[in-house]
């Protein structure tokens, strides 16, 4: 395979170094952390933590009693309802226009114990309170910690395993508490053993979008997801929008076509580095008696987001149907389409390309649907994959004219617990990061707009003691102390060399874009000024203000009053920087109505003493 590459590397050369310069040219404007970590598709609206899910601090959250609903909000076993079949049909039919705003329409269903005072390291939220969150939120029922898995079926010939839109979630993130969390390899890893223990054939797909982000730590996750995805012996997977963004050398090589690996990316409609090889177009698997043909399209709307020349996109309905068969003409008896499109795409494609037996979206919002849904005109159904890795779903073939298929969606909870394997790999990735240095993963100082310069929370003390003092009892002082020392349930792995950790757990970086600012934090034997979330991560650099206070440059009243003032954080504007770390995958109760209140009662502090 490299030494094809090669050779198209040298007919492609001037292409590829001016593709590569406009990526890495862009690569240091990721999606804000408050925004949706499904923005850069074109629908499921929510928000995005860090690409690999684990900068939320769990240092960075006081542990405070979350507010509770009214007790209309609840039903009999004090949970708000899940979604009725009912409500997830409206979505599914509006997905693009679904708002973010808490409505009833996306409420989840979550405990209603309180949570109880832990030590710094511990979550800050043991159990959430019932409240209603949109349904991006990454919080798990009692339900989804305690699934029964395919009860009453038989024996099936032969299961698929259905995932996508991983956006670079390898685990969980959040100080929620890994158990009020869903997602991640190192659980579904669990699940598919748990399966095939049972001695069941299963065929694990995906739909695509390992990675959200382009630069090098990506690319290192796209990597390690392309490992893990050997090991879970996946058979076939596709390419997301997302990740045709890495730079087209890199994704042939992460997951350019292998003869020897049991995972076979494939496109039917996407060509990479001029050579369609690299992806093809289909793949069957025989098993169970049953003999699967796989193939994958990229869905054309997604074309205007196609950033490099290397990357070629043809009409999915045009490629798909010699695909679809060829097939059916090497008697293929289920056939699987996985369609890194819209929900409306998909269903087009499928309605305009007889033969397919399942479609496998990467469309939809929120969780996926229950049900496999049948697609009008077709013998086909539809599943989804839902967001960021939460779920999966296991799609069973029998020998059973009356239920020939059956399907049941799969939250990735607690209930699945670490794979030992699938850990180590993760501390692999964690080490190949800390090999890279912050300079090597893009993630390079720049200057902080103000001008100012970072100086340490002990700067503020002598004047500011009695907020210091309730600072320096908060779990914001333990913040870097969690990732350096991280508590059992997060594998004892180090993450202080991670950029989308470290950004919400020192003082003096960007938290939504996970680079430093100069005189920010650089490491530990460096910055042990810096270390924890600092007072200055919400009321900017201090050098101006302490200099002027401590008469090191000559200063009138007018000029310590301007610079006093710069470091006001108006309370009004407060919530607002909380958010930039407290998102919903690291503090959902953080977002319902009033909770600011709550919280900020615990680290209330004004001004000087």
């Amino acid at each position: 395979m490299l030494s094809r590459l090669n050779l198209v590397l040298l007919v492609s050369s001037l292409a590829l170094l001016s593709t590569v310069g406009c990526q890495n040219a862009t690569h240091d404007k990721p999606v804000a952390r408050g925004d949706s970590e499904d923005k850069a598709t074109s629908e499921s609206p929510g928000k995005a933590p860090a690409d690999l899910g684990l900068a939320a601090s769990a240092g960075n959250s006081p542990h405070i009693e979350p507010p509770v609903l009214d007790a209309d909000a609840r039903n009999e076993a004090g949970q708000i309802v899940l979604h009725s079949e009912a409500d997830l049909s409206s979505e599914i039919e509006t997905e693009d226009k679904v708002a973010l705003s808490s409505t009833a329409d996306n409420a989840v269903s979550v405990d209603a114990t309180p949570s109880t005072p832990g030590d710094a390291n511990s979550t800050a939220v043991d159990s959430i309170s019932t409240q209603q969150l949109p349904a991006e939120a990454n919080v798990t029922t009692d339900e989804e910690r305690n699934q029964k898995i395919a009860e009453d079926w038989p024996k099936p010939q032969a299961v698929l395993f259905v995932s996508g839109q991983q956006h670079g979630y390898l685990e969980p993130c959040g100080c929620t508490g890994l158990d009020q969390q869903k997602g991640g390899l190192i659980r579904r890893d669990t699940l598919l053993t748990s399966l095939r223990d049972r001695g069941w054939d299963v065929v694990p797909v995906d739909v695509g979008n390992q990675v959200r982000r382009i630069g090098r730590q990506p690319e290192l996750k796209m990597r390690a997801t392309v490992e893990a995805f050997k090991k879970m012996e996946y058979a076939a997977a596709t390419l997301g929008i997302d990740d045709l963004k890495l730079t087209s050398v890199e994704l042939v090589q992460a997951a350019g076509y292998d003869a020897e690996s049991p995972t076979q990316f494939l496109s039917a409609n996407v060509t990479v580095l001029f050579d369609p090889s690299f992806f093809p177009a289909s793949r069957i698997i025989e098993v169970g008696g049953r003999k699967i043909g796989i193939t994958a399209v990229l869905g054309q709307e997604h074309v205007v987001d196609i950033q490099s020349s290397d990357v070629e996109v043809s009409d999915p309905v045009e490629k798909l149907t010699p695909v679809v068969a060829k097939l059916k003409e090497a008697n293929c008896d289920f056939i699987v389409l996985l369609a890194h499109a819209s929900m409306k795409e998909s269903t087009s494609i499928a309605q305009q390309v007889p033969g397919i037996d399942l479609v496998v979206t990467a469309g939809g919002f929120g969780e996926p649907t229950l049900n496999a849904e049948p697609i009008d005109g077709t013998e086909a159904r539809m599943v989804q994959v839902g967001v960021k890795g939460m779920y999966g779903g296991i799609i069973g073939l029998f020998d059973d004219a009356k239920t020939p298929l059956r399907y049941q969606r799969i939250a990735i909870s607690s209930q699945f617990k670490d794979s030992a394997r699938m850990l180590a790999d993760f501390a692999v990735y964690q080490d190949q990061l800390k090999a890279a240095g912050f300079d090597g993963l893009g993630a390079s100082p720049v200057a902080h707009p103000t001008g100012r310069e970072y100086v340490g929370s002990e700067a503020c003390a002598d004047c500011h003691s009695t907020a210091y003092e309730i600072w320096k009892n908060s779990p914001h002082h333990h913040a870097t102390e969690s990732i350096v020392n991280p508590p059992n349930d997060r594998g004892g792995i180090q993450r202080h060399f991670d950029p989308e950790c470290v950004s919400c757990h020192v003082t003096g970086w960007n938290p939504q874009e996970y680079y430093p600012y100069e005189t920010g934090y650089a490491s530990l034997d460096a910055s042990e000024h810096l270390l924890a979330s600092g007072c200055e991560n919400c009321h900017g650099p201090g050098s101006k203000h302490v200099a002027a206070e401590q008469g090191d440059i000559d200063a009138d009243n007018e000029l310590l009053e301007e610079l006093q003032q710069q470091m006001v954080l108006p309370l009004a504007r407060a919530r607002d920087k909380c958010l930039e770390c407290h998102d919903l995958d690291n503090s959902p109760d953080f977002h319902v109505e009033g909770a600011f209140d709550t919280y900020w009662e615990q680290v209330k502090h004004y001004g000087k003493d």
